[in-house]
C-alpha cells in the first residue's frame, strides 16, 4: 500500500514537474514575442521617421536667400537663422499617427551643440538662484518658451518629441499667446489632420525683421517676434489645397479663422520661397489663395494643450495629471472648452482643455449644488481658464472629475 501511495505521489510531482516546464515555456514563448514586437515597433517607427523627412525633401525645404543654418532632427527640419538664434522655419510632417500616440511631455529643453553658431538657452528665459536655505528661486522675464513644431505632433515618438525641447525649434512667445491662441491653433491642425486622415506639410516659424524689440535680460539679448506664422498644405490628388496663420505674439481676441492668410503672403513677409521643388503650377493652386471652409473644420473647437506642470505652483496639478491624483483633494487648473447645462435635471458639466466625447477633466455640478452659486457657471466660465479645488473622483469611463458644491471651490486662473 505505502509503495502505490508513493508511486502515486511521484506520478503526482511529475506531471506537476511537467506541466510547471510546460507554463514556463510558455512564458518564455510570450516574453520573446514580446521582445520581438518592441524591435520590430522601434524599427517601423524609425521606418516613418526616414519616411517623412524623404517626403519633407521631395517638397523641397524653404528656400532663403540669406544663409541659415539647415539642421535635420528625426522628425522635423529647421532653417537656423544664427542671427536671431532661432529658427527661421520648422517643417515636419503631421498624420493620424499622433491620434494614437501616448508619450506625455519631455519637457527637456536644452540646447543644441550641434547647431554652429549656437542656441538660446535657459538664461535667455528666466534666471534661478538658490537662496541661503537651499531652495531655488526662479526669475522669469515675461516669456514662455514657446514651440514651433509642438511636441504634441510628435507623440507617437519619444525620441522625435524630445527633440523639438531643443532651444533651435523655441521662440519667446507671451504667455497668453503660447498657452491660448497659439496652442487653439496647435490643437486646430491635429483636429484637421485627424477629422480628414491626411497627412500635412506643416511649416512654422516667427517673422524676424531687425526692428524687433530685444529683451535685455536675456543672456543672448533675444529679439521678440512680432508675429508667427503657420502654414498647412495637403498634397494628396485629390484635394491639394494649403492655408497659412499669422498671428500676432499676444492673446488673440479673435478666432483662429480670422487670421487666415494665402500662404504667398507670408513668402512676401519672411522672403522664403516655400515647397521649392513642386511644380509651379501646384505651387500657385496652393499658395495663392486661402479658404479655411475648404477644410474638415467641423468640432472646430477650442481644445488647448494642457498647461505645462512645471509652470504651476505647488500644489496645483494640470488636467493631465488629473487621473492620477483620484481619491485626493486637489487643485487642478485648466481651460473650460466646453460647457452643457441640462435644464431638466438642473445639472452642469465643464470641460476643461478638451471638448466632449474626448474630455480628459470634467466638473459636474448637481441640481442641489447648483442652488449655491449666484451665477450661471457654464457662462461665467466658459472659455476662461480656472482652477477647482475638491475631491477627484472617475467616472464610469475613468474620466477624471470633481463634483464641485459650492462656487468657492472655482476661481478664475489669474498667473
Amino acid at each position: 500500500m505505502k509503495f502505490l501511495i508513493g508511486f502515486v505521489f511521484t506520478c503526482i510531482l511529475g506531471l506537476n514537474f511537467q506541466a510547471q516546464n510546460e507554463l514556463n515555456d510558455k512564458i518564455q514563448q510570450i516574453d520573446s514575442l514580446r521582445s520581438k514586437e518592441k524591435e520590430l515597433l522601434f524599427e517601423i517607427e524609425q521606418l516613418k521617421l526616414d519616411q517623412g523627412l524623404m517626403q519633407l525633401k521631395q517638397v523641397g525645404y524653404p528656400v532663403s536667400s540669406k544663409p541659415l543654418e539647415i539642421k535635420e532632427y528625426k522628425g522635423f527640419v529647421i532653417g537656423f537663422d544664427c542671427e536671431y538664434k532661432m529658427a527661421a522655419w520648422t517643417f515636419h510632417q503631421l498624420n493620424t499617427d499622433v491620434t494614437f500616440g501616448s508619450n506625455s511631455r519631455t519637457n527637456d529643453f536644452r540646447m543644441d551643440s550641434t547647431i554652429s553658431c549656437g542656441t538660446a538657452k535657459e538664461v535667455d528665459y528666466f534666471k534661478t538662484k538658490t537662496n541661503e536655505d537651499g531652495t531655488i528661486q526662479t526669475r522669469g522675464f515675461g516669456f514662455d518658451r514657446g514651440h514651433l513644431v509642438p511636441s504634441a505632433d510628435l507623440k507617437w515618438s519619444k525620441a522625435a518629441m524630445s527633440e523639438t525641447y531643443y532651444y533651435s525649434n523655441i521662440t519667446p512667445q507671451k504667455p497668453d499667446f503660447n498657452r491660448e491662441s497659439w496652442a487653439q491653433l496647435e490643437s486646430l491642425v491635429r483636429k484637421i489632420s485627424d477629422n480628414e486622415k491626411k497627412t500635412l506639410f506643416v511649416l512654422t516659424g516667427p517673422i524676424l525683421h531687425k526692428g524687433l524689440e530685444v529683451n535685455n535680460e536675456s543672456e543672448n539679448k533675444l529679439k521678440i517676434p512680432e508675429l508667427h506664422y503657420k502654414i498647412i498644405v495637403d498634397l494628396s490628388t485629390e484635394s491639394p489645397r494649403g492655408m497659412a496663420f499669422l498671428m500676432p505674439n499676444k492673446k488673440c481676441d479673435s478666432k483662429v479663422s480670422n487670421y487666415v492668410v494665402p500662404i504667398d503672403s507670408i513668402e512676401r513677409l519672411t522672403g522664403l520661397d516655400f515647397f521649392s521643388l513642386i511644380s509651379d503650377s501646384l505651387e500657385q493652386k496652393i499658395e495663392g489663395k486661402a479658404d479655411f471652409f475648404a477644410w474638415d473644420v467641423k468640432s472646430y473647437i477650442n481644445n488647448v494643450e494642457p498647461l505645462n506642470p512645471l509652470e504651476l505652483p505647488k500644489g496645483y496639478f494640470n488636467t493631465e495629471q488629473a487621473a492620477s491624483k483620484a481619491g485626493s483633494t486637489v487643485s487642478i487648473v485648466g481651460k473650460v472648452v466646453s460647457t452643457k447645462f441640462i435644464s431638466k435635471s438642473q445639472s452642469t458639466f465643464l470641460n476643461l482643455d478638451k471638448e466632449f466625447p474626448n474630455q480628459i477633466f470634467s466638473i459636474t455640478i448637481w441640481n442641489n449644488a447648483r442652488r449655491n452659486f449666484s451665477f450661471k457657471p457654464e457662462t461665467a466660465f466658459d472659455e476662461k481658464y480656472i482652477v477647482v479645488t475638491g475631491k477627484v473622483t472617475l467616472d464610469k469611463n475613468g474620466v477624471p472629475t470633481i463634483n464641485v458644491k459650492s462656487e468657492e471651490q472655482i476661481q478664475l486662473w489669474e498667473e
